[in-house]
């Protein structure tokens, strides 16, 4: 089932990208070509100067994938010689605490098969032990408690957002629950601020044998709390804060109180109190602030205003960047940590990219500390055809990139799974691509122009895409 934030933030997404793609941002888009036109060549004749160099570089340097299927594992091993093809992302990775793994959609299966492998990848080989995903910190934080009693699909459905419910997705959730029982656990993390089901009934039957009405005070409020996200009455939610406050400070002490009892009830997470105090800190924030900014975004909609929009995606980013400074810093200081989340928020200077929804904002990857910056990579995931799902789980056709844009330049590679590394590369004719505007097409609709090598340090090209083989459903029903 959806969170209540994740069918906004979708309602919300769908018409401000429409908004943006018809009637805002075009315009300045276009002002900000024909500024950066008097200091470079137009991007036609740009592409036509140089689109060989590019082509000959690409064919050169990139590297090509074998495959992007998620390997086979036998209580969490693989066999070493399946990553052959990715030993080049050693020397780039190795001394990196936090790798970012984008997607210009949530919808494109062969996406999540590609990551999966990647981030088995990562765990057996370059030693990454946590996967952190752009879903709910405490859902994840659950599902990791209550790991020994669930399937695979238990844990997937009960930790992450139900656009990634899918059958590209399931076999990462086989691989961590298959580790956990290892001396080398993979650890299910999330860093985002939404309200998420199931993460009430996991309170309810956690809390509920020591203190069954403070455990239904809180289902219900974070039900109220969920669904004032729909509302348009500031009125009314302004006379509901004090008691929603009340409920959320009321758990704070209860856990604090009995922390040590109430963690021996799930030793599969040790932090689980923590993380439980962290999210408690997340809601009362979105209560004091967030939900405000969201009922005012929600009534500017109506007048196709996405201005007090645009300040609640910041706001969540902003939260989502303080959530994963915090387990890296905080939670897990020695280990090394997968983010796995949209090129919107992961890529590093959101705020300098033209013709965007997201236009001028600073979001999660660009409002990371300085310190964290210089341990990250950070990997773009883009697709040159095929069809995708928006995140209702309809199907929609790719839009063929133009010639010289991002994808059509990694195209020239020729082959299904290309791989550039942008991080390391000084600016050259058979470069200098990296270093310019360029146009590129977000959830493979609607374009959009940033400098490649200012937002990614790395970039994958996934030829073809299809739909995800979705799995819906509560979670444990089939």
């Amino acid at each position: 089932m959806y969170s209540h934030h994740l069918k906004l933030k979708t309602i919300k997404t769908t018409i401000a990208l429409t908004i943006a793609a018809v009637c805002a941002f075009p315009a300045a888009g276009m002002a900000a070509a024909d500024t950066a036109a008097d200091s470079k060549p137009p991007a036609v004749s740009t592409t036509e100067q140089y689109g060989r160099n590019w082509a000959n570089w690409i064919q050169s340097h990139a590297y090509a994938l074998d495959r992007i299927q998620p390997e086979t594992s036998e209580k969490g091993v693989i066999e070493k010689d399946r990553f052959k093809d990715l030993e080049f992302l050693k020397p780039l990775l190795i001394d990196k605490k936090l790798v970012y793994l984008g997607e210009n959609t949530h919808g494109a299966a062969e996406y999540s098969s590609s990551k999966v492998r990647l981030i088995q990848y990562l765990h057996q080989e370059l030693g990454y032990d946590v996967i952190a995903f752009e879903s709910g910190l405490g859902n994840a934080s659950a599902a990791l408690a209550k790991s020994a009693d669930s399937t695979p699909e238990q844990m997937m459905k009960e930790a992450i957002f139900g656009v990634w419910w899918s059958k590209e997705t399931l076999p990462l959730f086989d691989y961590i629950k298959q580790t956990l029982a290892t001396d080398k656990p993979l650890i299910l993390s999330g860093f985002d601020m939404q309200i998420q089901s199931p993460y009430s009934e996991f309170v309810r039957d956690w809390i509920g044998s020591r203190d069954a009405k403070l455990a239904g005070t809180f289902a219900d409020a974070e039900q109220e709390l969920g669904d004032w996200s729909f509302s348009e009455d500031e009125a009314g939610y302004a006379k509901a804060k004090p008691r929603l406050l009340e409920t959320y400070e009321s758990m704070k002490t209860f856990v604090k109180e009995n922390a040590d009892k109430l963690k021996a009830d799930y030793p599969r997470n040790p932090h689980l109190i923590e993380m439980t105090q962290r999210v408690l800190d997340d809601r009362i924030e979105v209560i004091r602030t967030y939900t405000e900014a969201n009922i005012r975004s929600n009534l500017a909609l109506m007048k196709n205003d996405i201005v007090p929009f645009q300040e609640t995606v910041r706001m969540r980013d902003e939260m989502m960047a303080a959530n994963l400074t915090w387990l890296a810093e905080q939670v897990y200081p020695d280990k090394k940590i997968i983010v796995w989340g949209h090129n919107v928020h992961i890529r590093k200077k959101n705020s300098a990219v033209l013709n965007s929804a997201y236009s001028g904002l600073s979001l999660m990857g660009e409002s990371m500390p300085a310190r964290l910056k210089k341990q990250s990579y950070v990997i773009g995931l883009y697709t040159y055809q095929g069809e995708a799902a928006n995140n209702m789980g309809q199907s929609y056709p790719i839009v063929k990139p133009e010639r010289g844009s991002l994808e059509d330049i990694l195209k020239q590679h020729g082959h299904s799974y290309t791989f550039v590394d942008i991080k390391y590369r000084k600016d050259k004719p058979g470069t200098s691509w990296m270093f310019e505007p360029r146009l590129s097409l977000d959830w493979g609709l609607m374009q959009e122009s940033f400098i490649p090598r200012d937002q990614f340090d790395g970039l994958l090209l996934i030829d073809t895409v299809h739909a995800p083989s979705y799995m819906r459903g509560k979670p444990g029903s089939q």
